[in-house]
C-alpha cells in the first residue's frame, strides 16, 4: 500500500481524525483537570496569602509594641527623674547632693535588667554650683573641671560601676553618620527627647553598640543637662532572634532599623549592626523605605536579597516624645508560607500525569483500528479516481484526444463526465488559437457556456487584437509624418540656440566689462572717502586751534585791562608824589638856609614824578592802541571760527555723501558680479538646449524609420471588415 495513494490517505486522514478527536477529548479532560488544579491552587494560594499578610502585619505590630514597651521602660525612668528635678525647682538656686543622685541612677539601673547603663550630663556648674570642689573626684565628675557627668554601666558579668561621660560636647560623627555627642547636643539645641542609635561606645573597656535615650532637664525654663538610659543592641538583637524563632520556626528574618536606615538588629546576621541597610531586602528596598517614611503599618510581596519571592511586613516603633522612631521589618520566603499548597499541587499533578498516559494510550488504539477499517473502503473508491488522474496528466501534457467513458451516478461518475466535456471544449479552443497564430484574426470563438473563461478570454483577445492592430496601422503614418516635422523643428531650434549662445556670450563680456568699471569706481570712491575723512579730521583740528586762539586773545585783552589799571595806579602815585614834592619845596623855602638841601631833593623828586606821569600817559596810549587791536583780533577770530564751523559742516556732509557713494558702488559691483554669474548660467543652459535639440532631431529620424518598419509588420495581419 503506497502512501501516495488516495485510499491510504483517506484511511490515514480518517484515522488521524479519530485520533485527533480522541486526543482533543483527552486534552480537554487534561486541561479541565489542570484548570481545576490551577483554580484550587490559586484559591488556596490567595487565601494563604491573604491570611499571611494579616498574620504578619498583626504579629509585626505586636512585636513592635513589645519592643517599644521594653525600650520605653528605660526612657520612662529617665523622664520621671528629669520631671521630678524640674518640678522641685521653684525658681531659686537649688542644690542637689551628688551622692544621692548617683544612688538614684544606680537604683534605676539595678531595677531594669534590660538596661546597659543610665547617665546624666549637666551643663558646667549647673548641678550644684560646686564643680570646682569636685575636681579629681571619682563620683562621675570630670577630673579636670568637676563637671557632673556620671555614667552608671553594667558589665557582662553584672558588675555595676560609674565613670564620667565623654564626647557629649563633640560635634564629630562616627563613620556610620551618627554624631558622637548627638545624645546630648540634640536635647540641648531642640529641647526634645531623642534616641541615638546605633552608637559605638566604650563601656568598662569593651566596645559595644548602644541605643541611647536622652531626656532634657530644664531649670527655670533653661536647659541644664540631660538624663538618659541606654541599651546594648545585643539586647535588641536577642529580641529579633526570639521573634524569628516564633515565626515559621526560624525561617523568617527580623530586621530592626533606625529612621536613618541604620541596622539595629538582624536575626540572620549580627555583623550588620551599625551599618547602612544595603542589599538586605533585594527589590523590596525602595518600597520598605517609602513605608518607613510614612510611619504606617504595611505588608506586601516582593523579591528578597536571595532572589526569592517573599512576604514583607513593617511596623514603626515610636520612641519617647521626640521625632525618633525605629522600624521592624519581617520577611518570610513565599515558598515557606505556601509549602502545603505546593505539596497539594504536586499530588494533583502526579494524579493528572497518570490519567494523561491512560487517555493517550486509548486514543492511539482507537486511531489504529479506524485506519484499518477506512483502508478497506478507500480501496474501492480509488480505482476510477486513478483513471481520472491519468487523464488529467494527459491534459496537463497538452493531449486532448483521450476520454474516460466512465458512467456512474456518484461523484466519481460526475467527475469523469466533466473531464470528458472539458477535453472537448479545450480541443475547440486550441483550433481557434492555431488560426490566430497564423495571423487570421477574422475567426469565431465557440464558448462552452457563459462562464467559459478560456473562451471568453480568446474572444476578448481577438477583439483586442483587431482593435490594436487597426490602431497601430492607422497611427503609424501619423507617427512617421510627426517625427519628420519634429526633426525639422529640432534642427531649427538647434540653430536658434547657437545664435542665442553667441548673443549671451557677447552680453556676458559686456557685463564683465561693466562690473570691472563699477569695481574701479568703488575703489576710487573708497579713496575719496578716506581723503574726505582726513580733510574732516584736519578741519576739526583747525577749528579747535581757532577756539584756542580766541581764548588767548581774550586772555590778552584781559591782561591789557589789568595793565591799564596798574598804570592808572602809577599815574595817581606820580601825581601824589608831585604834590608831596611841591609841599616839600614850600616847607624847605620856609626853613631858609636849613632847608635848601631838602628843597633840591624835593625838586628832583617833583621832576621825577613829572617824567613818570608823562611815561605813564604814553604807556596808557600804547595800551589803548593794543586793546583796540586786540578787540579787532577777537572779532576776526570769532568770524574765522564761524567760517570754519560752516566749512566743517559742509565737509561732514560731503564725507557722508562720499561714504554713501562708496557703499553704493560696492553694492553695484556685487550686483554686477551676480548678473555676470546669471548670464554665464544662461549661456550654459543655451548650450545645453542646443545639444538637446540635436539629440531630438536624431531621435526623430530614428522614430520615423521605426514607424515605417511597424507599418510593414501590421500589414501581415488579416483584420475583420
Amino acid at each position: 500500500m503506497r502512501l501516495q495513494s488516495i485510499q491510504t490517505k483517506i484511511a490515514l486522514i480518517g484515522g488521524i481524525g479519530l485520533a485527533v478527536t480522541a486526543t482533543v477529548l483527552a486534552g480537554y479532560s487534561i486541561t479541565s483537570a489542570n484548570s481545576t488544579k490551577d483554580i484550587v491552587l490559586a484559591e488556596t494560594t490567595s487565601l494563604i496569602t491573604e491570611r499571611t499578610h494579616k498574620e504578619l502585619s498583626i504579629t509585626t505590630e505586636k512585636y513592635a509594641q513589645v519592643i517599644e514597651n521594653r525600650i520605653e521602660q528605660g526612657i520612662n525612668s529617665a523622664r520621671t527623674i528629669a520631671e521630678t528635678i524640674s518640678s522641685k525647682n521653684n525658681g531659686q538656686q537649688t542644690l542637689f547632693n551628688r551622692n544621692t543622685f548617683n544612688l538614684t541612677l544606680q537604683s534605676v539601673l539595678k531595677s531594669n535588667s534590660d538596661l546597659n547603663g543610665v547617665y546624666s550630663a549637666w551643663e558646667a556648674d549647673k548641678f550644684d554650683h560646686q564643680d570646682d570642689q569636685f575636681i579629681g573626684a571619682d563620683n562621675g565628675s570630670e577630673a579636670n573641671t568637676g563637671r557632673f557627668v556620671p555614667y552608671w554601666t553594667r558589665s557582662v558579668s553584672g558588675q555595676i560601676s560609674v565613670a564620667p561621660l565623654v564626647d557629649f560636647d563633640s560635634l564629630e560623627k562616627h563613620p556610620n553618620g551618627i554624631g558622637r555627642g548627638a545624645w546630648y547636643q540634640i536635647p540641648k539645641q531642640q529641647g526634645i527627647e531623642t534616641v541615638t542609635a546605633p552608637l559605638p561606645y566604650q563601656v568598662q573597656g569593651q566596645s559595644v553598640w548602644l541605643a541611647t535615650l536622652s531626656v532634657p532637664i530644664k531649670l527655670n525654663g533653661q536647659f541644664a543637662g540631660v538624663i538618659g538610659a541606654d541599651y546594648n543592641l545585643q539586647f535588641v538583637q536577642s529580641l529579633s532572634q526570639q521573634i524569628s524563632q516564633q515565626l515559621y520556626k526560624g525561617q523568617s528574618q527580623v530586621t530592626i532599623l533606625t529612621d536613618q536606615g541604620l541596622v539595629l538588629a538582624d536575626s540572620r546576621d549580627a555583623s550588620t549592626i551599625g551599618k547602612k541597610e544595603q542589599n538586605l531586602f533585594g527589590q523590596a528596598q525602595a518600597q520598605i523605605k517609602d513605608l518607613a517614611l510614612s510611619h504606617k503599618l504595611g505588608s506586601f510581596e516582593s523579591t528578597n536579597a536571595k532572589g526569592e519571592k517573599a512576604f514583607f511586613a513593617l511596623a514603626p516603633i515610636q520612641l519617647g516624645r521626640g521625632n525618633s522612631f525605629w522600624i521592624v521589618v519581617v520577611q518570610v520566603p513565599k515558598a515557606t508560607v505556601l509549602a502545603d499548597a505546593y505539596n497539594l499541587e504536586q499530588r494533583i499533578s502526579d494524579n493528572n500525569d497518570s490519567n494523561i498516559h491512560i487517555q493517550l494510550l486509548l486514543s492511539l488504539v482507537v486511531a489504529l483500528i479506524a485506519i484499518a477499517v477506512l483502508a478497506m473502503f478507500a480501496k474501492k473508491i480509488a480505482a476510477p479516481i486513478l483513471r481520472a488522474v491519468d487523464m488529467a496528466k494527459s491534459i496537463a501534457g497538452g493531449e486532448f484526444g483521450k476520454r474516460l467513458d466512465y458512467h456512474s451516478h456518484d461523484e466519481v461518475g460526475e467527475l469523469a463526465e466533466a473531464l470528458d466535456n472539458m477535453t472537448a471544449s479545450l480541443e475547440k479552443h486550441v483550433a481557434v488559437a492555431e488560426q490566430i497564430s497564423q495571423g487570421n484574426l477574422n475567426v469565431t470563438v465557440t464558448k462552452a457556456s457563459d462562464h467559459d473563461q478560456l473562451g471568453n478570454a480568446l474572444a476578448q483577445m481577438l477583439d483586442d487584437l483587431n482593435k490594436v492592430i487597426f490602431e497601430i496601422g492607422r497611427n503609424s503614418d501619423h507617427i512617421a509624418s510627426s517625427a519628420e516635422g519634429v526633426s525639422d523643428l529640432s534642427h531649427n531650434l538647434a540653430a536658434g540656440a547657437a545664435q542665442s549662445a553667441s548673443a549671451v556670450t557677447e552680453i556676458s563680456a559686456s557685463i564683465a566689462e561693466i562690473a570691472t568699471q563699477i569695481q574701479q569706481s568703488s575703489v576710487n570712491a573708497h579713496q575719496v572717502n578716506e581723503l574726505s575723512q582726513k580733510t574732516l579730521t584736519a578741519a576739526h583740528e583747525g577749528n579747535k586751534m581757532m577756539d584756542d586762539l580766541s581764548s588767548a586773545m581774550h586772555d590778552i585783552n584781559q591782561s591789557g585791562q589789568d595793565i591799564h589799571n596798574i598804570i592808572s595806579s602809577i599815574e595817581e602815585i606820580a601825581e601824589q608824589t608831585n604834590l608831596l614834592a611841591l609841599n616839600a619845596a614850600i616847607e624847605a623855602a620856609r626853613a631858609g638856609e636849613y632847608g635848601r638841601g631838602f628843597a633840591v631833593v624835593a625838586d628832583e623828586v617833583r621832576q621825577l614824578a613829572v617824567r613818570s606821569a608823562a611815561a605813564v600817559q604814553q604807556t596808557a596810549k600804547l595800551i589803548e592802541n593794543s586793546a583796540s587791536n586786540t578787540q579787532k583780533g577777537i572779532q576776526l577770530t570769532e568770524s574765522t571760527s564761524k567760517s570754519l564751523n560752516a566749512i566743517l559742516g559742509h565737509i561732514d556732509h560731503v564725507a557722508g555723501l562720499v561714504t554713501e557713494i562708496s557703499s553704493a558702488s560696492s553694492e553695484q559691483s556685487s550686483a554686477a558680479e551676480q548678473v555676470n554669474i546669471g548670464i554665464q548660467q544662461i549661456d550654459e543652459v543655451v548650450h545645453q538646449n542646443g545639444q538637446i535639440s540635436e539629440e531630438c532631431a536624431t531621435s526623430s529620424k530614428e522614430m520615423e524609420q521605426q514607424s515605417r518598419t511597424l507599418l510593414s509588420l501590421v500589414a501581415r495581419f488579416q483584420l475583420r471588415k
